[in-house]
């Protein structure tokens, strides 16, 4: 699967790079014998890192991002990372891939979105705005409702989240047969009180959605990577994986929202853990 791209877009995304170097983006490239089961049951399976671990939560000592033409980069460097693999009914025979393709990229869709808040012990919301813009301003654009599948488009939106301020996004999103590979990077540098955290372009979101005719449905890697260049906060233990982790999977939540599934009761990924301060 996606093979194709990786010759059609092997100039504009990853100049100079070597195509032998990266994988093809198949099934096993993301998702072991094992987890592919387990997402088949119905688990969404999370992990979560922040450099120095100093809140004791990191599930695992690294995550290894699969490199592939999408993300031909070195994450082990980003002091922030968590990642999800589940798998997404969605069956092309029954349901328009046309009617995913517009949800993703439906960025006043967002807006609203909730999160499991562990110092509220509940459900609150997470993205108080969220809007496509044609440049970084507050003007509103309407979402574009295609009326085809492209190969590649590119938008900007703007979210406001509930602690990390106004960010705005470069969304891609790459389609081929009935895959989609959609890539969130934030443009602007991230601050939290009286810090800067990082530079534009040190905040991304990826997410692969890879069809399996036969199961009828997506197989779905998601991760989040951000830079934090400021060793006191990380080591102080005010940037919790948590806070990234709950965010990652009110994103996973809110999408099956968009397509009329009810994984609410999966909105907290800890469920009996890490639920005090």
């Amino acid at each position: 699967m996606l093979r194709k791209l990786l010759s059609i877009f092997a100039i504009t995304l990853v100049c100079g790079a070597s195509i032998n170097s990266l994988e093809d983006l198949t099934l096993d490239t993301f998702f072991t014998a094992e987890e592919i089961r387990q997402t088949l049951d119905g688990n969404i399976l999370s992990k979560m890192y922040v450099k120095f671990n100093a809140k004791k939560e990191n599930t695992v000592e690294f995550i290894e991002i699969p490199r592939t033409l999408y993300n031909d980069e070195d994450f082990s460097v980003y002091e922030v990372v968590t990642d999800e693999k589940f798998f997404l009914p969605y069956d092309l025979e029954t349901r328009p891939g046309l009617d995913l393709y517009n949800k993703l990229l439906s960025y006043s869709g967002l807006e609203g979105m909730v999160y499991y808040s562990r110092r509220a012990g509940k459900s609150e919301k997470l993205i108080k705005k969220s809007h496509r813009v044609r440049s970084i301003s507050e003007k509103r654009e309407e979402d574009v409702a295609y009326s085809e599948i492209k190969p590649q488009v590119t938008n900007l939106f703007l979210q406001k989240d509930n602690k990390l301020g106004t960010l705005y996004f470069r969304n891609e999103l790459f389609s081929v047969n009935s895959d989609f590979v959609m890539i969130n990077t934030c443009v602007v540098p991230i601050s939290k009180a009286i810090f800067t955290l990082n530079d534009k372009n040190e905040y991304k979101i990826y997410s692969f959605f890879l069809y399996d005719a036969e199961k009828r449905g997506f197989f779905v890697y998601t991760f989040q990577a951000m830079r934090v260049k400021q060793d006191g906060l990380l080591k102080s233990g005010l940037i919790a994986p948590t806070t990234f982790s709950n965010r990652l999977r009110a994103s996973t939540v809110h999408l099956a929202k968009m397509l009329n599934m009810d994984w609410t009761d999966k909105l907290n990924p800890w469920p009996g853990l890490y639920d005090t301060y």
